[in-house]
C-alpha cells in the first residue's frame, strides 16, 4: 500500500533462495489489462492509507501538497463507484499504514506535517464509526508496512528519522499489542507488503537513500521470516520505493513507484516457483505513493503523485487479460 500505507528470538525457517528474475515475455506482447473505473469522488492525494472489508476497498489520509486529508472514501466494485464514510477519527495524515482483519479495518502512524504518529484507531464498517485502540508500541513513523491475517494485525518497518525493520502485532481478540522478530535483512522505508494464503511477503524500499532487494516471506502461524529471491539482479530490475502492491489469483504484483523517477511498470511475483515476471506497465500515468488494495481476483492502483501532480484515477489490473487499448 503504498501505501505511504507488530521481537523474540528466532531461527529463520527455510532455506536462502536464489533464484532469477525473469521476463519471459521479451519478444511477445505482456500479459495484464488495465481497466480505468470510476475515479475516486474526494480530491486527489499520494500517500493515502487504503484496507479491504466486506468485499469493499477503503481509502482513507493522504497529501495534495498542501492538504493533509482524514475524509474516509469506500468503493463498492460490483456498483462501480464510491460512498464518502465516516471521517477518521485522528489527526489529518499521510503515509499512514492501513491493515484489515475479518470485520474490521485499522488505520494508524503516519505524519501530520509536524509530528511522526503512533495513535492507531479501529473502524467498524457495520456501524459506520472509528474507536481509538492502544497506541502502536514501536517509535512514532510514517512510510511504514502493514497486512491483516485473519483476526489480526502486523506493522514495521518505516522511518523515525531513520530507517526501521522492527515489527509488532495486533491481536483483535485481546485488543493488545505485543513484540515479533524483526524483519530480516535491511531496514527500510516506503516498501511494500502483499499477502497471499496467509503469508506476507515483504520488500522494496529504501534505506540510506539506496534501493534496497531483499525480499522476505513471513508465516504467521510459526512467526518465521524466510528469505525469498531478491528483487534485483544482473538483468532485471524490480526494487523500487513507494510502489503499489497487490495480490491476485495467487499471484503478488507490484506496479508504479520510483527508481530515480516515477515508472510504471509492473512486475509479478509467484510464490510457487520465486520468480518475478514482468506483465504489462500500468496505462495511467506512471507515479509514485499510490496505493493499492484487491478485491476478488483483481488488484486496483489508485491515486499517487508525479512531482507536484496529483492523481484521483483508479484503475483495475486483470492479470489474464492481454492488454487493450480499446477498453
Amino acid at each position: 500500500m503504498n501505501n505511504k500505507l507488530l521481537v523474540l528470538a528466532l531461527t529463520f525457517a527455510g532455506t536462502f533462495l536464489v533464484v532469477s528474475c525473469r521476463n519471459d515475455d521479451d519478444d511477445d506482447e505482456l500479459i495484464g489489462n488495465w481497466i480505468r473505473v470510476s475515479d475516486l469522488d474526494g480530491k486527489p492525494r499520494s500517500n493515502a492509507s487504503a484496507f479491504v472489508v466486506n468485499g469493499k476497498g477503503y481509502i482513507t489520509g493522504g497529501y495534495d501538497g498542501d492538504v493533509y486529508y482524514n475524509d474516509l472514501w469506500s468503493y463498492d466494485p460490483n456498483l462501480n463507484a464510491w460512498t464518502q464514510k465516516a471521517d477518521f477519527l485522528g489527526s489529518k495524515r499521510s503515509s499512514a499504514v492501513g491493515f484489515a482483519t475479518n470485520l474490521y479495518g485499522y488505520v494508524g502512524t503516519g505524519y501530520d506535517g509536524l509530528n511522526k504518529l503512533k495513535d492507531f484507531y479501529k473502524y467498524d464498517p457495520s456501524s459506520n464509526s472509528w474507536s481509538q485502540i492502544d497506541d502502536f508500541p514501536g517509535t512514532g513513523r510514517y512510510a511504514a508496512l502493514a497486512f491483516g491475517i485473519e483476526n489480526k494485525g502486523y506493522v514495521g518497518t518505516g522511518y523515525d528519522g531513520s530507517e526501521l525493520k522492527d515489527f509488532y502485532k495486533y491481536s483483535e481478540s485481546d485488543a493488545s499489542w505485543s513484540t515479533i522478530t524483526s524483519l530480516g535483512g535491511s531496514k527500510r522505508r516506503d516498501g511494500a507488503v502483499f499477502v497471499i494464503d496467509n503469508i506476507a511477503y515483504v520488500g522494496f524500499g529504501s534505506n540510506n537513500n539506496s534501493l534496497v532487494s531483499d525480499f522476505w516471506a513471513f508465516d504467521a502461524s510459526s512467526e518465521t521470516w524466510t528469505r525469498k529471491v531478491d528483487t534485483s539482479n544482473d538483468d532485471d530490475s524490480q526494487s523500487r520505493i513507494s510502489t503499489a502492491a497487490f495480490a491476485a489469483g495467487g499471484l503478488g504484483y507490484v506496479s508504479t513507484g520510483s527508481t530515480g523517477g516515477v515508472g510504471n511498470t509492473t512486475w509479478e511475483y509467484n510464490p510457487s516457483t520465486n520468480d518475478w515476471t514482468e506483465r504489462t506497465a500500468f496505462e495511467g500515468s506512471a507515479r509514485e505513493s499510490a496505493c493499492a488494495f484487491s478485491l476478488g481476483n483483481y488488484g486496483y492502483v489508485l491515486t499517487g503523485n508525479s512531482g507536484s501532480s496529483y492523481f484521483d484515477d483508479i484503475w483495475v489490473f486483470h492479470p489474464n487479460e492481454s492488454e487493450n487499448d480499446d477498453d
